[in-house]
């Protein structure tokens, strides 16, 4: 009597596939914990405003850093460090960025509001300046490296690796969505206009940064530009 054969099993994903599984679940939580920390500081749990700030970075920061860590833990620290390059050419293209998305953003804030949103933060007494550089620090450097690290130097990677030559602008659109997706779901915006226009800045930013990206092979000039971008923002609404 012949044996049955054995039945068919599932194909394995990809690793690919699988470190998109690991970013997507790290986007999730980051999310999620950023809604708790804000809700408990809404709450009067958090009064210092120092530790808000803190703790609302770190809540997104760190499962970011463990996505990214999970992913890349096999890959070569040389390959990494010439991904991050930067050549004259990304500086260019970076400046060229900040200057179309700040532009954006400003001509969408005074069609809906009137005003650009970049001047002055008006402030009661004298400024709590050790607040203010904490959060610049957070909004300046450490987030937009980390985020284009997770974005554009690996979401976009590893769905490049998985579409065809003809379909990879797909791993553009579909990174720079879901950018825009989780800073629109982690901010606060004071209405669905606002709201929208957030999403609509951060779209054109990670849809330019993920090109810029996909044309050099490397993820300093995003990184510099997200930098650019954010700082500007906060050179130009710093209270004086």
């Amino acid at each position: 009597m012949q044996p049955e054969p054995d039945a068919p099993t599932a194909a394995r994903p990809s690793s690919a596939v699988r470190d998109l599984q690991v970013i997507v679940i790290a986007l999730l939580v980051a999310v999620l914990l950023s809604r708790i920390v804000g809700g408990v500081a809404r709450a009067g749990g958090l009064p210092s405003p120092i530790t808000q700030v803190l703790v609302a970075d770190l809540a997104v920061w760190v499962p970011l850093v463990l996505g990214v860590g999970w992913v890349l833990r096999r890959s070569s620290p040389a390959v990494l460090v010439r991904r991050l390059g930067i050549g004259w050419a990304d500086a260019v293209a970076a400046i060229g960025i900040v200057i179309v998305c700040r532009g954006l953003d400003a001509v969408l804030s005074v069609a809906f509001f009137g005003v650009t949103g970049l001047t002055p933060q008006p402030t009661i007494g004298t400024p709590d300046v050790l607040l203010l550089v904490v959060s610049a620090i957070g909004v300046c450097l450490v987030s937009p490296v980390l985020e284009e690290i997770m974005f554009r130097g690996v979401m976009q990677r590893r769905l490049s690796a998985e579409l065809t030559p003809r379909t990879r602008f797909l791993a553009v659109l579909v990174t720079a969505f879901a950018f825009a997706l989780m800073h629109l779901a982690i901010s606060t915006p004071a209405s669905s206009v606002a709201g929208f226009e957030v999403f609509v800045t951060t779209f054109v930013l990670g849809l330019l940064t993920g090109t810029l990206v996909a044309m050099t092979g490397r993820i300093g000039g995003a990184v510099l530009a997200h930098v650019l971008f954010n700082t500007v923002a906060v050179v130009l609404t710093w209270p004086r």
